[in-house]
């Protein structure tokens, strides 16, 4: 199953065929170090603060001229109005507003608006869930959309299972 995903991340990301594949290809961050190797193609989002979302650094995102700039505005916008709302409901109530812990808004958001950017170029949106979750952009090849899915949380998905976000 191993090499199968390899195999199929290969194909989405073609500058990796002719690499060497990790010696610990069950092993998390050597398939994250092997992924990126020449190019930023498996981002993260940090949680805590969502800015720092890989957005800037996709090189995928890059290589389409997607206004990133805009991207990022557009979630800037949608999370200004959400921390307005909280800040306004809760601020004698709780000093540290609820908006913090609010993982799924955050998650939501934010791939959200890279999906509704990506939609005209016909790329798929893939996320491993956890606390800080990592995503990248590949064919949108239902075949291969399967085939990176399934390889991947038969490796790695009891800890950190991999979606499509539609």
């Amino acid at each position: 199953m191993h090499k199968t995903l390899y195999q199929a991340l290969q194909v989405a990301f073609p500058e990796l065929k002719e690499t060497e594949l990790p010696d610990e290809q069950d092993n998390f961050e050597s398939l994250m170090l092997w992924l990126n190797q020449f190019y930023s193609n498996l981002q993260q989002l940090n949680m805590m603060d969502y800015r720092q979302n890989g957005i800037a650094e996709c090189h995928r995102l890059q290589q389409l001229n997607i206004d990133l700039d805009e991207l990022s505005n557009q979630i800037d916008a949608e999370m200004g109005a959400f921390y307005e709302m909280y800040e306004e409901d809760d601020q004698e109530i709780d000093p540290e507003p609820a908006h913090a812990y609010d993982f799924e808004f955050t998650y939501n958001v934010v791939f959200n608006n890279i999906k509704l950017f990506i939609e005209p170029y016909d790329l798929a949106l893939l996320v491993i869930e956890q606390e800080s979750p990592y995503w990248l952009l590949v064919p949108n090849n239902e075949e291969l959309v399967n085939q990176i899915i399934t390889a991947f949380n038969e490796i790695f998905g009891n800890e950190e299972p991999m979606v499509l976000i539609d």
